[in-house]
């Protein structure tokens, strides 16, 4: 996961870079969006709190899901969220 994070990071940036859209007319804007609608893609990116630990809690890899790491771990809730 550590090595994929620049990665992810990376990507994310891309996505989300602003194109030089100010002189852009209606219809230019829509011909160059056509193929995200012919295509369905979208996506959503979410950040929860559990990303902080990124799976690991006091040196040691949690396994499953990144948003159950408090269940997996049995985190006092008092303790995870400091």
């Amino acid at each position: 996961m550590k090595r994929a994070l620049p990665i992810i990071l990376a990507l994310c940036m891309a996505c989300t870079a602003k194109a030089d859209t100010a002189a852009e007319s209606p219809d230019q804007r829509n011909a160059r969006m056509q193929w995200w609608r012919d295509a369905k893609f979208g996506l959503f990116i979410h950040w929860g709190v559990y990303s902080v630990p990124a799976g690991q809690w006091k040196g040691q890899e949690i396994g499953g899901l990144g948003e159950w790491i408090m269940n997996g771990a049995g985190i006092p809730a008092a303790e995870y969220e400091k």
